[in-house]
C-alpha cells in the first residue's frame, strides 16, 4: 500500500497541517507551474495540444503536490483545470487517469503489486490509465485515501474561495 509521502509539504499540510497552509501551497504551485484548478463556470477555449502542455506543466505540479487522486473523484470536486494562457486543459477521466500513469511511471512511486480483488490489481505491472480512473482502481492502493481526497476537496473550495 502506498503511503503518501509526508515529506512533501502539500501532503503534509494536506493531511496533517491547516487547510489554510494547504491552500497557500496549492496556489503558490499553481502559480509556479502555470496552471489553475477552477470551479468558475466561465468556458473558456479547450487546448488542443495539451499532451506537451501536461508535460510541461501539470507533470511538476504533480511532483511537486503529489496532487493524485482518481479521475472520477477530480469530476466530483466540480474543477476545471486552466492554464496561464486561459485555455482549459481539463481531462476526461480517462485522459486523467493516462496523464498520471504516465507521470507515476516516470516521475513518482512504483506500483504496489498483490493488492486489491483481482489479478490485474494483484499484478507486479507499471501503473496505467484505469488504475488513477474511478474512486475503486484507486482507494485500495492508497493508504487513507478517502482522507486525502476529503482533504484535497476541501483545499480546492478553499482556494477557489480566495479567488
Amino acid at each position: 500500500m502506498i503511503i503518501l509521502d509526508q515529506s512533501i509539504p502539500f501532503v503534509r499540510a494536506a493531511l496533517g497541517g491547516s487547510l489554510d497552509e494547504a491552500t497557500a501551497i496549492l496556489k503558490s504551485a499553481e502559480q509556479r507551474h502555470g496552471l489553475r484548478w477552477t470551479m468558475s463556470s466561465d468556458t473558456l477555449d479547450e487546448s488542443n495540444d495539451a499532451d506537451a502542455w501536461y508535460q510541461e506543466h501539470l507533470w511538476p505540479f504533480l511532483t511537486e503536490t503529489h496532487f493524485v487522486l482518481s479521475g472520477g473523484d477530480l469530476a466530483l470536486t466540480g474543477c476545471s483545470l486552466f492554464g496561464a494562457d486561459g485555455l482549459n486543459y481539463s481531462p476526461s477521466w480517462r485522459h486523467w487517469g493516462g496523464i498520471l500513469a504516465a507521470w507515476a511511471n516516470q516521475h513518482w512511486m512504483s506500483r504496489p503489486a498483490g493488492l486489491g480483488s483481482t489479478n490485474w490489481t494483484r499484478a507486479s505491472r507499471p501503473w496505467e490509465y484505469l488504475d488513477f480512473y474511478s474512486h475503486d482502481y484507486l482507494s485500495y492502493a492508497i493508504a487513507d485515501y478517502d482522507y486525502w481526497l476529503e482533504s484535497i476537496g476541501k483545499i480546492l473550495r478553499l482556494s477557489n474561495e480566495m479567488t
